[in-house]
């Protein structure tokens, strides 16, 4: 039963990682055209979007947190080893788990304080200055990312496959 709710948990972690992925690569494509089209209004026609800059930086934001969790997904964030590495396996694999449950405990707390905030009124009337849109939409990367972060690791922690704890790996 265990290794079922394990798979139906890693298949939905796939399932989101893809899409991630997928809009990733949306968000890079959509700023690169609007930088390109920017400078060529800016230094051709001398007439810039004004709103380019700002949506600019909302786009990496949501890149960088959309990163961030598939670099979750796929464990692959730089760690220091140099203590665990040499640490005997069932040592390792206890240092493994507490990390993983404290980014958990991290995570879920970041989700439930971030949906308090998107949701609260002071929120709801800020608007972004160039664009005219509520900012909460922006925002909402924030508890996206909690809640991705978390399936992401949870989806990993239940995975019975996954018996070898990832660090410490000594390369020749």
């Amino acid at each position: 039963m265990t290794t079922s709710h394990g798979t139906l948990l890693t298949r939905a972690s796939r399932a989101v990682v893809h899409v991630e992925q997928w809009v990733c690569s949306a968000l890079i494509v959509t700023f690169g055209i609007l930088l390109i089209i920017n400078v060529i209004l800016r230094y051709a026609f001398n007439s810039p979007l004004f709103f380019a800059e700002e949506l600019g930086v909302y786009i990496l934001i949501w890149m960088a947190f959309m990163a961030i969790s598939i670099g979750i997904h796929h464990d692959s964030h730089v760690r220091l080893t140099m203590l665990t590495g040499v640490m005997p396996d069932p040592l390792r694999a206890a240092c493994y788990w507490i990390s993983e449950l404290i980014c958990l405990a991290i995570l879920a707390v970041l989700l439930k304080y971030s949906l308090d905030w998107v949701t609260s009124p002071a929120v709801a009337f800020d608007m972004a200055i160039t664009l005219g849109w509520d900012k909460w939409i922006f925002y909402l990367i924030i508890p996206l990312f909690s809640a991705t972060s978390l399936l992401h690791i949870t989806a990993r922690l239940t995975d019975r496959s996954c018996h070898a704890f990832p660090l410490g790996v000594q390369e020749d």
